[in-house]
């Protein structure tokens, strides 16, 4: 048995956050969604969690040292509204302002966000822990809703392959198939989200699980590209660039090619000099 510790650096209230969970799996895809979102919405850590059966190290962020799997919270920039020129006004008053009340954009009920990531994977022997206190963690937060985000292997590298998902109860799996998101009927998930699902379906709260195609053998940036379409559909007001996520895709791919063509040309090699 581990002995986890979580470690509170904030005590401010979120407004009925929804959390979003990201651990190294196939493709390193739950932990790039996860770290990336924290960066590129400049979401402060609010809690981590550490253990002596963990990794000795800490990650240093703006000066200040944390532990490996960290707890993001705080509030999601709202998208700006596009202004559009003034219509002139028609003979005939009230059109105007008809008009301009049919284009006013439905209004999004705002909820903060709680991103927990790591860059570890915990061992077998200490998953089933680490999930158990992430679960106490966020409820203490306030988070109703989880998702957590995995990666499958891809079997055929030239496609992408389809988004899969999961859900612990009909609501939530209502919420994913809304999302664009294949609910699957079987399957096996395993890990901290395989332990958050039976748990949450156990508990009856609301857990996501969305499973991305990746590349088993390299860390896949642009498979976790995918996965900020159904995100956005899910988390109010979820608005993230993915430029920055295809750039790295891209520079992995121009790295792979540029090794295989430098082994291509070594030709083959006298294995006895």
């Amino acid at each position: 048995m581990s002995d986890f510790r979580v470690m509170k650096y904030s005590e401010d209230k979120l407004r009925d956050p929804i959390a979003i969970v990201g651990f190294p799996s196939i493709g390193l895809v739950g932990s790039i969604v996860s770290s990336y979102l924290t960066r590129d919405l400049n979401l402060p850590v609010i809690a981590g969690v550490s253990s002596p059966d963990l990794p000795p190290y800490t990650l240093i962020q703006n000066g200040v040292s944390y532990p490996p799997i960290r707890i993001y919270g705080g509030a999601v920039p709202k998208p700006k509204r596009k202004r559009t020129p003034k219509a002139e006004q028609p003979a005939e008053g009230g059109q105007v302002a008809e008009a301009a009340a049919e284009e006013k954009p439905k209004r999004i009920k705002s909820r903060d966000l709680v991103v927990v990531t790591s860059e570890i994977a915990p061992r077998p022997e200490q998953t089933y822990d680490l999930a158990m206190e992430i679960l106490s963690a966020l409820e203490q937060i306030g988070a109703r809703e989880i998702i957590c985000i995995d990666g499958i292997p891809r079997m055929d590298m030239s496609q992408d392959g389809e988004m899969l998902g999961t859900a612990t109860t009909e609501a939530a799996a209502g919420r994913l198939s809304e999302a664009g998101v294949t609910v699957m009927k079987e399957g096996l998930v395993r890990g901290i989200t395989g332990i958050m699902l039976y748990e949450g379906t156990y508990t009856k709260k609301d857990i996501m699980c969305i499973l991305c195609p990746a590349n088993p053998q390299l860390p896949d940036p642009r498979a976790a590209t995918t996965t900020l379409t159904p995100l956005s559909k899910l988390v109010p007001n979820l608005n993230v660039d993915p430029t920055p996520l295809n750039n790295e895709a891209n520079d992995i791919d121009s790295r792979i090619r540029a090794q295989q063509q430098a082994q291509s040309n070594m030709g083959p090699q006298n294995l006895y000099g």
